[in-house]
């Protein structure tokens, strides 16, 4: 999720989120008239009988996962073969943050200990102060998951004679990746702990904080309850879990050269270690939106200083992760700073390359690439049809063209006056084209697109249009007044219609070796106020995920689009970016007890059984 998207109303959201469309369905009435087919059947026959209740439910229980993860073949090299990577003469040390630190001498350079002493370290913090603190700093043992816990839901009524009889027994391949998602800003807490530094999300939340936003200094405490989590997901039984590496947990300065802090080596060491133990596969993001403070997409050494993080945790953590997503949807939330753009491919690129051809890693190195599709609102309306192209090439051609067709950003991008952007070099395109293993996308939602007021010309022409640099107006209404979907708390809507065609538009225009759905999930209207029975029968969730989960069946089956896997987002409640009323959840956290205490919601149950009923 990227923090940019939770915190805007659906109409705002679809003002620059990236979209894309493959086959432009027309959003106008059907006008073939329907032909319903009978199925012969024996009239009834009335009769009466003693009558008997019966039950409809019976308990069955979730199954444990497997254990331990093997890798049939090795994946990368182990540290001990790979240390001679890192840069020598590099500091391992850890902080401890002094709460009573003061700005009185906030010139790094001449307090005790340097520019990377403890001192420096507090000024990094010094500007920062949060309302909450958390209640504990100690890795708790995880407790058993009562068998209770571990019970399923009633059975969601089908007419089916079994859940796959109706897709003609569509089968995903074993080595399809599904699982749960979640990242570390949103979940773990803990965030001036144990030597962490300060990030640009942590300014969410910092008093005066006049808009009463909620901040990341205890979220769902995952940092100190991680082994309890793991525990969970092994035992309802969900193989993958994607989670995010704090960059500033890592290299709490962020700059190139700076010391390494130990204590977030060791942590998630042990993470992963304790995903290996209990059968789940992990796969790791490098960022998820929380750079460093000083490190904005825009750094001037911003590549280099990504570069130096990533390879302290993928020479140590190689060998036991066999995915690695570089960046969380970076192709969204520019705002005025297109020129940032090569900095993020450059950087994306310059970790592929290390991973690749030094490293000598056999994984798969990926980014995440935000994109909601947007169909014509009118597919005979040649304005609309160009208004969906256009916004596709926005959001995703502007990463896409040179990250698998090695082509440069989009003409109708590079021709918008005033747009604060240059086609790349030559010697970019050799360096960035074809670091992408799988493309990555969180297809959220899907709308409608059509051109602004005063055409899509007058307003790539005016900069003070409302609608530049895109250009496009976005709606998910469609031309006769109905909703294309059930509506969540924020911008997703169930809209299954066009999940599939969404699949087919990034596997038909850029053509990789295989999609790969890092993200995708539903919040729905106001469940945070809901009592936590109706919050655990979370039935439109359940919707969202089977019937978009149905749609990529038959883009597999019938389009021939290779989706290698599917995450959901999100493996519990969270911190939405500074809000915790929007839950995409597949688990209740009560922030309450003091011991953050989880517990299944029903969308997790029904998650787990989809995958074991097509899965061969």
């Amino acid at each position: 999720m990227h923090p940019i998207a939770t915190s805007m109303t659906s109409a705002s959201l679809w003002a620059w989120i990236g979209v894309a469309t493959a086959s432009f369905a027309s959003a106008q009435s059907v006008t073939t008239p329907l032909t319903i087919t009978t199925a012969a059947c024996n009239a009834p026959s009335y009769t009466y009988s003693s009558f008997m209740y019966t039950q409809e439910t019976s308990n069955r229980y979730a199954t444990l996962l497997p254990s331990p993860v093997s890798y049939a073949t090795p994946i990368a090299p182990p540290f001990s073969q790979l240390s001679t990577l890192l840069p020598a003469n590099v500091t391992y040390t850890t902080y401890s943050l002094s709460p009573n630190y003061t700005l009185s001498t906030a010139n790094p350079a001449t307090v005790s200990g340097g520019i990377y002493g403890q001192s420096a370290y507090n000024i990094l913090w010094a500007s920062l102060s949060y309302t909450n603190t958390v209640p504990f700093t100690t890795t708790m043992s995880p407790t058993p998951v009562t068998s209770s816990e571990l019970v399923f839901p009633p059975a969601l009524y089908t007419a089916c004679p079994s859940p796959t009889a109706c897709l003609d027994c569509y089968t995903l391949p074993a080595d399809f990746i599904w699982g749960v998602a979640s990242s570390a800003w949103q979940i773990e807490g803990g965030t001036q702990s144990e030597g962490r530094g300060p990030t640009i999300q942590d300014l969410t939340g910092a008093l005066p904080n006049p808009t009463n936003e909620s901040d990341a200094v205890v979220t769902d405490m995952q940092y100190f309850l991680y082994k309890q989590d793991i525990a969970r997901l092994a035992a309802i039984g969900i193989p993958y879990y994607s989670f995010s590496i704090s960059w500033a947990r890592i290299v709490p300065f962020g700059t190139p050269g700076s010391p390494i802090n130990q204590q977030g080596l060791d942590h998630y060491d042990d993470l992963i270690n304790t995903c290996i133990a209990n059968g789940v596969t992990p796969i790791v993001t490098l960022e998820h939106d929380d750079n460093p403070l000083n490190y904005n997409y825009n750094a001037s050494d911003y590549p280099e200083a990504f570069l130096y993080y990533a390879k302290q945790v993928m020479t140590r953590f190689g060998d036991r992760v066999p995915t690695w997503v570089t960046l969380n949807e970076p192709n969204i939330g520019y705002g005025s700073n297109y020129s940032e753009n090569r900095n993020i491919l450059m950087a994306h690129a310059g970790v592929y390359h290390f991973y690749k051809e030094e490293l000598q890693g056999k994984g798969n190195i990926t980014l995440k690439l935000s994109t909601s599709l947007a169909v014509p609102l009118n597919s005979t309306n040649p304005d609309d049809v160009r208004a969906a192209n256009r916004y596709q090439d926005f959001i995703l051609g502007i990463q896409g063209n040179p990250l698998f067709l090695g082509t440069n950003y989009p003409a109708d991008v590079l021709s918008t006056a005033g747009i604060n952007l240059t086609a790349l070099s030559a010697a970019d395109l050799a360096y960035i084209n074809g670091t992408m293993d799988v493309l990555s996308l969180d297809p959220y939602t899907q709308g409608f697109a059509t051109s602004p007021p005063e055409g899509i010309d007058a307003c790539a022409a005016n900069i003070s249009s409302p609608n530049w640099p895109e250009c496009v107006v976005l709606t998910n209404v469609q031309a006769n007044g109905w909703l294309n979907g059930d509506a969540s708390y924020a911008y997703a809507y169930i809209t299954p219609q066009y999940f599939r065609q969404h699949l087919g538009y990034v596997w038909d225009t850029f053509r990789p070796k295989g999609v790969f759905i890092t993200e995708f999930g539903f919040n729905p209207f106001m469940e945070y106020a809901r009592t936590v029975p109706a919050q655990r029968y979370d039935l439109e969730r359940t919707l969202y995920y089977q019937t978009f989960l149905t749609a990529m069946l038959k883009a597999i089956f019938e389009d021939g689009v290779k989706v290698v896997g599917a995450l959901g987002w999100s493996i519990m409640d969270n911190n939405e970016f500074g809000s915790y009323e929007q839950q995409y959840g597949m688990q209740l956290v009560n922030r309450t007890s003091g011991t953050f205490d989880r517990t299944y919601k029903r969308t997790m149950f029904d998650y787990v059984d989809w995958f074991h009923d097509h899965m061969t």
